[in-house]
C-alpha cells in the first residue's frame, strides 16, 4: 500500500519508493525517508492535501501526491 493509503496514528516501514523523478527522490533522501525506514503516520489534513508524518525525531509535511510514491507495509 502506499502511504498515501495508510491509517492515521499508525507506524509503517518503507518498503520502496516508486518514483522516477530524481528530484522527489532526493527530497525524500533529504528527509530521512529512504527503505527499511520506519514512518508514524500522524494525521491527514481535513481534504487529505497533505499529511503530517514522524521519520526518526522528526515531524514533516508532505503532499498527497509525494506520498502516493512511498510504498509501506504496516509494523
Amino acid at each position: 500500500m502506499t502511504l498515501f493509503e495508510a491509517h492515521e496514528n499508525k507506524k509503517y516501514k518503507v518498503i520502496t519508493i516508486q518514483t522516477q523523478d530524481e528530484e522527489l527522490r532526493d527530497r525524500f533522501l533529504a528527509l530521512g525517508i529512504t527503505k527499511d525506514t520506519e514512518i508514524f503516520l500522524e494525521r491527514f489534513s481535513s481534504n487529505k492535501d497533505t499529511l503530517a508524518i514522524q521519520v526518526h525525531h522528526s515531524k514533516i509535511a508532505l503532499r498527497s501526491s509525494e506520498a502516493q510514491h512511498i510504498i509501506v507495509e504496516a509494523v
